[in-house]
């Protein structure tokens, strides 16, 4: 006798996850807010509040997209393949020639060729202004 589908299984794990998360996440929160607290131990506590609210951000861990046309250096990097340099390149780019109309015109960027977009696939998408 089965008590769940697979699909049923799934958004209960994913849930699950999310109660783990926000219990760790208010705990450090606790912690990273007590008048004991000294530099060292805020500044861990507030790097692991912000990996973990953009863990809860995204959809149980996946990346959610990134947008080409409005994202910064720093969300860029973000991507598999992508360095400080690289990134550099891309926001530097849309600066001097606008929003890219597709994922596919990031390959006018120097560095940026069809198997990196390929890597992308899925991660990456190119929003107008109007919809952002």
């Amino acid at each position: 006798m089965k008590f769940f589908t697979a699909e049923e299984k799934r958004v209960l794990l994913v849930l699950s996850a999310f109660l783990v998360v926000g219990l760790v996440v208010r705990q450090v929160r606790q912690t990273a807010l007590s008048p004991a607290t000294d530099g060292p131990a805020r500044a861990a506590a507030q790097s692991f509040r912000e990996a973990s609210e953009r863990f809860i951000a995204t959809a149980g861990g996946q990346l959610a997209p990134v947008d080409v046309n409005h994202a910064t250096v720093q969300e860029l990097q973000a991507l598999p393949g992508i360095g400080p340099v690289l990134a550099k390149k891309i926001v530097d780019f849309r600066a001097e020639n606008g929003y890219f109309r597709t994922v596919q015109d990031l390959r006018r960027v120097s560095g940026i060729g069809p198997k990196l977009l390929k890597r992308w696939e899925g991660t990456i998408v190119a929003l107008a202004d109007s919809i952002h």
